[in-house]
């Protein structure tokens, strides 16, 4: 049986008139293509455009198994510490599996591959169950879009696959932004980093002072400090004791100035006797040996070798 006139949908839009005799199967077979088709176009403009939306992969990579990233890396550290670029490059070829290891935060892949932030790792000395971070920094492009804390996440997944349980660390501002890491203050200790020799803990805790006190001591540490600290750890990574050299020698002071000559006795008879003075208030008490020092997140006892206020984290992980 055949119709004198079909009337056939190919696509929403679109009405075809088709003068001459069709049956109605045929009809039917040309719509089903046509829904296949539409059907099929559908699934790779949705799959197309499913794999566009997925997000690159973020990942942290030991920079000694990316040595094309030397440069690159050390441009981004320089970027935060300045220091010669040869001087960055040699510190960076000391990563090692054994520690100290430097890693790098990579998005994407090849062509789209970018740089976004570096961590350093090392022991810490007397706590073989902990690791030391120092040298976090994220890439000032692309900082205020959350990569710090997945830096610092990463670093935390890599140490765990390590086998350790603690991350220590120094900040001179950022403690808020730790504590939402989960970081807690903590006592000082000691990082191992490339050192040869260790800075005595006695030395770390003589540089915690109360907020009350004058600097006079402090400078004197420093000055003693900066003889005990080898040259290779004075680069200011903002998460080490650290500092500027000292110059080699200081000018030999002033000789005292003689007493002054006594007073006449008819100066002093003639003269009033002074009012008594007043009593000063009295000064707060030590803190008690062995005990810690009190530390907040708003306020700390520690200082660095330059004098800068420093707080002490560590996390479980």
């Amino acid at each position: 049986m055949s119709e004198p006139i079909a009337l056939a949908n190919s696509t929403e839009d679109e009405l075809t008139v088709d003068l001459h005799p069709v049956s109605t199967s045929h009809c039917q077979k040309q719509c089903d293509k046509k829904v296949s088709e539409i059907s099929t176009l559908g699934e790779a403009t949705e799959k197309l455009h499913t794999d566009s939306e997925q997000p690159q992969k973020i990942c942290a990579v030991p920079i000694h198994r990316r040595p094309d990233l030397l440069i690159p890396c050390a441009d981004l550290v320089n970027s935060e510490w300045q220091r010669s670029q040869g001087a960055r490059v040699h510190a960076l070829q000391k990563s090692c599996s054994e520690f100290p290891i430097s890693l790098v935060l990579l998005q994407g892949h090849k062509e789209t591959e970018r740089l976004l932030g570096h961590v350093r790792l090392s022991r810490v000395v007397g706590h073989s169950s902990s690791l030391f971070i120092e040298s976090v920094v994220v890439s000032k492009e692309e900082r205020g879009k959350g990569y710090g804390r997945i830096l610092m996440q990463e670093t935390e997944c890599y140490a765990k696959r390590r086998g350790f349980k603690r991350l220590c660390l120094t900040t001179h501002d950022k403690q808020h932004f730790y504590a939402h890491l989960g970081y807690v203050l903590s006592m000082p200790v000691q990082n191992a980093g490339s050192m040869t020799t260790f800075v005595p803990m006695e030395m770390l805790l003589r540089f915690s002072r109360m907020p009350s006190e004058d600097g006079t001591q402090t400078h004197a540490l420093t000055k003693t400090f900066h003889k005990e600290l080898p040259q290779s750890n004075r680069d200011s990574t903002g998460a080490s004791l650290v500092g500027s050299p000292q110059p080699c020698s200081l000018p030999p002071p002033p000789p005292p100035l003689p007493p002054p000559p006594p007073p006449s006795t008819s100066t002093s008879t003639s003269m009033l006797p002074p009012p008594p003075p007043s009593i000063p208030s009295p000064p707060p008490p030590p803190s008690p040996a062995g005990q810690p020092v009190a530390q907040t997140l708003n306020e700390t006892p520690y200082r660095d070798a330059r004098g800068l206020p420093i707080y002490w984290m560590h996390k479980d992980i």
